[in-house]
């Protein structure tokens, strides 16, 4: 992520993001155990990759590295880099997040608490 400092009326130094962000794809499903969290993030490597958790809230930041191949004589694709930020669900076990990066394919596993999963309710006879 590159920042460049400029400035503006009034003499004060402004962050300006040189590259725009953008929300990734991002595909949601559930089962009885979890939550899976599915975000393309094309050119995001594991060092480019931040995701925090304060509160209820989650928030993906992915940024591609510049690697320099040459002098563009012709340029099609434009870098960006990605963000987006969900509020989780109650029932989600925080401490048990896991997440795993692929191919630029995120997967973010968040469990549910044992008291929220469906379960099976034993019948005794008597």
């Amino acid at each position: 992520m590159s920042e460049n400092l400029q400035q503006y009326e009034g003499n004060t130094p402004e962050a300006v993001q040189d590259r725009p962000w953008v929300n990734p794809l991002v595909d949601v499903y559930e089962n009885d155990n979890e939550m899976l969290l599915i975000a393309d993030l094309p050119g995001v490597t594991q060092m480019g990759l931040s995701i925090n958790l304060d509160k209820e809230q989650l928030s993906i930041v992915g940024t591609i590295d510049e690697e320099q191949v040459g002098t563009a004589v012709g340029r099609e694709y434009q870098k960006v880099d990605y963000r987006r930020t969900f509020l989780l669900p109650n029932g989600i076990d925080q401490s048990k997040i896991e997440a795993e990066l692929k191919l630029g394919v995120l997967h973010l596993h968040l469990p549910k608490r044992e008291e929220v999963k469906p379960r099976q309710i034993e019948v005794k006879a008597g």
